[in-house]
Order: C-alpha cells, then structure tokens, then sequence
C-alpha cells in the first residue's frame, strides 16, 4: 500500500476492534499460538494472511500488528515520545536490574542514550580501528587452528567471542580476548540471558516470581557472573580515572563516560543503570553483529560467485592502499556492503519492534489505538515483498549497488524494511556494525574457500530478543598462501 493511498483514507477511521484477528483459544486467546523462538514467522504469516494490520490476544492483553513499511516507518519516527517500550518488557528489565538505555522510556531513555552516542561517531571510530584490525587478526588464526582439525565448522560460536571481544574492548577498555581461550565465560552467561529475556517478556503470567524452573535458575545465576565481571570492571575503570585525571574532561571509552556520570550530582546514574547499560551494550554488540555475520555467511556458503566477486574487490581496493585494509579502505568495500544489506533484507537481526502507545494515537489509515495498546512491528516483511522487489526471495547483492538503485522502476527500497530500526531510539552501532562485517567477510573470503557442510542440516530462524541462526554450519577451505595475515 501506498503512501498516499494510506493518507487518502486518513477519515476513514475504525477501531480496535473492527481489526481482524486470528482465531484463538477460550481465555488466552492466542498466546498458545505464539512460540517465542518463532513468533516473528507467525506474525509474518498471519499477516500474509489477514492484513497488514490487525490485532492478536496474548492472554487478555491487545496487541496490533502491523507490516505495512509506511505505517511502521510512521510509528517508528514517533518513538520515545508517542511510542513506549512495552510494559511488560520493561517490568522484566526493572525486575532483574538491567533497566538501562534498551528498556528505558522518557526522559531517562534520553539521559542514559545522551552517554553511549558519543563513543559510536565517526571519530571514535576511526581511532577503534587498529583494534578492529588486531582483533580480524585474531578470529583468523582460530579460524586456521580449526581446520586442522575439520574443515566443518559451527562458526557462530567464534562470531560471538569476535563480537564480545570487540564490544568489551570498544565499552570497557578492557580486552576479554575470548578469540585465544577455549573457555566460554563471559560468552556464555550472555548467551543463557538473551534466550530468557525474549520468552519472559511474551509471558502473560509472571511464573518465576512463585517458583523457578531450571532454566530461570540458570539465567539468575548468569546474571549473577556477568554482575561480578561488570563491577570488577567498574572498580578498574574508577582506579584508572584517579590515576589519569585527563580522562575527565575526555573519557576514551562509554564505560568512563557512565562511570563519571554516576558521580556527577547533576546527571547522576544508579548503580542498577550503570550496570543495566553495561550488560545491555554487551548483550546487543555480541549478538546482533555475529547474527549478521553468520546469516551472511549462510548465503556465501552457497554463492562461490558472489565470494569471488567480494575477493576481487577487497584485492582492488588492497592495491589502492599499500596492500592492506585501512578505515578508508572499508567504504570502498561497495560490494560487500551490498551482500550485507542483501543479508539484512533476507535474514534481518530485527525483523520485529514491540511497543505500545504512550496515547490514543490514529494510524495513517486511520485506525484508532487506545493508550496503552501492545505493538508489534514487522520491520523486515515489506522487504520481501515481490511488489517491491523483483525475485524477493533470492539473495541478488547487485540490487543494492547505486547503478541498479538508480535506475530501479519500484522507489520505495530505502523505505521497506528497517533492519536497524529508525526515528530516535535508531540503533547507534549500525555504522561499528557494518565495519565489523567488512572486516571479518573481507578476511574470510580471502583466506578461505566457503561452503556449506559435508552432512547437510537445515538452517532455521530462531528469534530470542533478535533473530540469529540456529544448526549454522559452514565448510571452510584455507587457500594457499593463507600464512600471510588478513
């Protein structure tokens, strides 16, 4: 649907319930219906289904659906002010100490988000390069280990401790160095809280809080480790502020920069805030960008041209900067962006946003919403539409070269589908995100042979918070030459 065919029934105004809704079940409606780990391939397919807006029953609570590109870019640009993080997710977040910047409504939304800007500008970045380089470096010579041993490979796993390795280095100042240890620590407890969090924010009913079943006595016990590391760092970064007095007036990294806040009467952060943001700058840089790197490596694995294609820039634009990657050598990368948004069509980390109205609000069809009222938006549907993109479901990277934008008849690509969100609560690291990805797919394609698995398994979409790849195996293949460093 258009967007002016949406503004033109903008009088033609109904309610609530006048949506259609899916059938359901006596009570909880259709909660039954909805696996977390799966709801977002449900809500895709129902809206398929009956509209691009409608309305689900979780147990007693009213949600509206919505996939229409125009609708939810509508909604999206009206967060914080008229669009909330839902209740329930926020109860959660409050509930286990983590209400930092990710749940957070308001004026502490904007207090909390005003700390973490900063450390992701094109500066900071810039000056967080050799690290990104060193740390490239580092997931190649795991990556060569492992295939002495077998060439079949759960990559996803390595991706993680890459991620985790950046994100800590970039927050704290601090190096986990997970890439050289075999042990699963931090990673690990992360990897028990995401799965959780996404199933206790879809409950109806707040089981835990009356008795606690193995896997909520897992993540307390998650939360508790990843407590103890995060303050053991805080207690550092304190140490290390007294001793470089400098660093006051220009912190080098977020967790200085939220430790000084905390410490300052006129913007002062709790204890549970700092720790909130600290866990969710963990939980969101490990996660989101391994999710993004390992889908893409999904589709390599099946496309030797488009490996061939990447390995034949990345030695083009090598040549032009004295044989090596450089920060400006990765906006030269077009190519291999390309295949990254081609993934993020496809395979988005964030197929899905939930929220609710602050107010009554009116949709741009003229749906009227009551306060209140759960959201969910479906941010990756428009992107598969055939209506707006010829052959939807392969993965063509040539569609995002600026040529073929230029000149494509449909002009609503850049407004389809919104991988990283969009309005005020946009996600900050979308700019570290794709450096990252250029950096790891660049080392990869010209150090290995990707491929898919000898025993072929099926690759599923698993939703936990964001949508990552579950049963991913790939078959890396070292080329020759492959001594000489990424």
């Amino acid at each position: 649907m258009t967007e002016s065919v949406i503004r033109s029934n903008q009088l033609v105004k109904r309610t609530l319930d006048e949506l259609p809704q899916p059938k359901g079940w006596p009570l909880l409606g259709n909660f039954r219906q909805l696996k977390s780990s799966k709801i977002h391939q449900i809500l895709e397919k129902w809206s398929l289904e009956y509209d691009d807006i409608f309305r689900i029953n979780l147990a007693g609570k009213v949600f509206v659906v919505i996939s229409d590109p125009v609708m939810v870019k509508d909604l999206l640009r009206r967060r914080p002010k008229s669009i909330n993080r839902s209740k329930n997710l926020e109860q959660v977040f409050k509930e286990l100490g983590i209400h930092g910047v990710l749940s957070a409504n308001g004026e502490s939304w904007k207090r909390q988000r005003k700390l973490i800007m900063p450390s992701f500008s094109k500066k900071s970045l810039i000056s967080f390069f050799p690290l990104l380089e060193q740390t490239t470096k580092r997931l190649h010579r795991r990556l060569l280990q492992q295939t002495q041993q077998d060439h079949n490979i759960a990559i996803h796993d390595d991706l993680r401790r890459f991620t985790v390795d950046i994100t800590t280095s970039l927050v704290f100042g601090h190096d986990t160095r997970l890439l050289e240890s075999d042990g699963d620590g931090l990673q690990k407890h992360l990897e028990v809280i995401f799965p959780q969090l996404n199933s206790r924010t879809k409950m109806p009913f707040p089981y835990w809080q009356y008795f606690k079943l193995k896997q909520d006595r897992e993540l307390d016990k998650a939360l508790v480790e990843v407590k103890n590391y995060a303050f053991e760092i805080v207690a550092q970064t304190r140490e290390e502020l007294q001793k470089k007095p400098h660093l006051v007036e220009a912190p080098e990294n977020i967790l200085q920069a939220m430790v000084l806040a905390s410490d300052d009467d006129n913007d002062r952060l709790t204890n549970e805030e700092l720790f909130a943001n600290i866990l969710t700058l963990l939980l969101a840089g490990e996660d989101t960008t391994s999710n993004l790197i390992a889908w893409m490596l999904y589709f390599l694995s099946q496309r030797p041209d488009v490996q061939h294609q990447i390995n034949e820039e990345v030695d083009k634009v090598k040549s032009l900067h004295n044989g090596h990657i450089t920060v400006q050598a990765l906006d030269e990368l077009t190519y291999l962006e390309a295949a990254a948004r081609e993934t993020l069509r496809l395979k988005s980390t964030a197929p899905m946003i939930s929220g609710e109205t602050a107010d009554q609000l009116t949709l741009t069809d003229g749906t009227e919403l009551p306060a209140g009222t759960g959201l969910f938006l479906l941010t990756r549907l428009g992107g598969l539409d055939e209506t707006r993109f010829i052959n939807a479901q392969q993965f063509i990277p040539e569609r995002w070269l600026e040529q073929a934008v230029a000149t494509e008849a449909c002009p609503h690509k850049a407004t389809t589908h919104f991988p990283f969100g969009g309005g005020a609560r946009h996600c900050p690291g979308e700019s570290l995100a794709f450096m990252e990805v250029k950096m790891v797919i660049a080392m990869l394609c010209q150090h290995f042979d990707i491929s898919p698995p000898e025993l072929e398994v099926v690759v599923e979409e698993e939703f936990a918070i964001t949508m990552r790849p579950k049963n991913l195996m790939v078959c890396l293949s070292p080329k020759r030459n492959n001594d000489a460093a990424p």
